[in-house]
């Protein structure tokens, strides 16, 4: 169960605050480099519509925004 009190951004808010496409997004939460929740009815493979939804935790997208600040 999650904390009521975490904030959870859709990915295509996330893409806009770390100026990505949504396809990147994907990928990074795929990969484990963005924390990611997925819920919902997950994709079987091989099935054309789409699975559940994934939802990125707004501590991940700051903290990611500050690894940017510390490197520029």
């Amino acid at each position: 169960m999650l904390p009521a009190a975490q904030k959870l951004l859709t990915v295509a808010e996330t893409a806009v605050l770390l100026r990505v496409s949504r396809p990147t997004i994907y990928r990074w939460a795929a990969s484990g480099y963005l924390p990611s929740i997925q819920y919902g009815q997950p994709r079987a493979e091989g099935e054309t519509r789409r699975g559940g939804a994934i939802r990125i935790p707004r501590s991940a997208v700051d903290a990611l925004l500050a690894l940017e600040d510390e490197v520029a």
